[in-house]
């Protein structure tokens, strides 16, 4: 890894823990007004703690499969260049490519403000399982901003192909919250949903969704912000996107959780996922020379405030 990057790392409080997941580094970040972990295999951003506050991402003590394409439940997973099983190759992995390969380190600094950066580069052509298990060249990039408020992740994906690819895709955000039984996620009112836990129906509802527990929905043509209302850990997370049609709540409940392998019985209790997305009907074509990009805003303010 470059030296100089390392030394402007440091300068930002940062520094490079060896082998934490999938014997690839971690960058870790310490401030203080927060501390942030980003894990260079999948490029997910696993935990980010503002000063005095509980970490406002959720991690799962089950450590997953142990194989390349082992899930983990915890963080910002990249779901891409498709969201959910492969459509016609059950041998492919759920959810994409992205999190599966180690990312590179390719940057840091502060923005104007002060905010810290973080970038992160993943690159089909220095993956040879990724070019035969998808053949059409792609870079992908991660900016990650940090603050004491919160966080963003604009991610974006550049075609370096000769032909159209046709994407789905999600940041897969796992919020930790107090209690999934007591928190509410609001701002999906009145919006049309696909109901992937009842035969793919589609629904609607009125009232902010409570409790935030067996449910795997869809929401299509959603709004760009939601809430999540937690009056356990007294806080409410404010998330906008752009970019993004789609919004997908996910939490398997507590019967799934009992059946999954990769998922510890009483998980399911913790998170929320909110995932900022383009599924199902808001996928898209991203043309040779194109470039998409998706980007996720996440900040905490008291849950009286709001």
């Amino acid at each position: 890894m470059n030296g100089q990057l390392i030394q402007e790392l440091e300068e930002l409080g940062g520094e490079i823990h060896p082998a934490s997941l999938k014997k690839c580094d971690e960058i870790v970040i310490d401030q203080p007004g927060f501390s942030a972990r980003i894990a260079l295999w999948g490029g997910h951003l696993e935990s980010f703690v503002p000063a005095g506050q509980e970490d406002l991402l959720f991690q799962s003590d089950n450590s997953g499969g142990k194989g390349r394409f082992g899930r983990r439940h915890f963080g910002v997973p990249v779901c891409w260049p498709w969201f959910g099983a492969h459509q016609s190759d059950e041998d492919f992995p759920a959810h994409g490519l992205a999190r599966y390969f180690r990312w590179q380190f390719v940057e840091t600094g502060r923005f104007k403000n002060g905010d810290v950066k973080i970038v992160l580069r993943l690159a089909s052509e220095d993956h040879p399982l990724i070019e035969e298990m998808w053949p059409q060249a792609f870079e992908l990039r991660q900016v990650f901003r940090f603050s004491s408020e919160g966080f963003s992740v604009n991610f974006s994906a550049a075609n370096l192909s000769a032909e159209p690819m046709v994407i789905s895709e999600a940041l897969h955000t796992y919020f930790k919250v107090g209690s999934s039984q007591m928190a509410e996620v609001h701002g999906l009112e009145k919006v049309n949903f696909v109901d992937k836990f009842d035969e793919s129906k589609t629904k609607s509802h009125k009232t902010p969704v409570n409790p935030c527990e067996y449910m795997d929905r869809v929401y299509l043509s959603a709004p760009n912000e939601c809430e999540i209302h937690d009056p356990v850990l007294q806080r409410k997370l404010l998330i906008s996107d752009k970019g993004s049609a789609s919004t997908v709540l996910w939490n398997p409940g507590p019967e799934l959780s009992k059946k999954r392998k990769d998922m510890e019985d009483d998980d399911y209790q913790h998170f929320v996922c909110v995932e900022t997305a383009n599924a199902l009907d808001d996928g898209y074509t991203i043309e040779p020379g194109g470039i998409h990009q998706l980007k996720l805003n996440v900040s905490v303010v008291p849950f009286e405030q709001a």
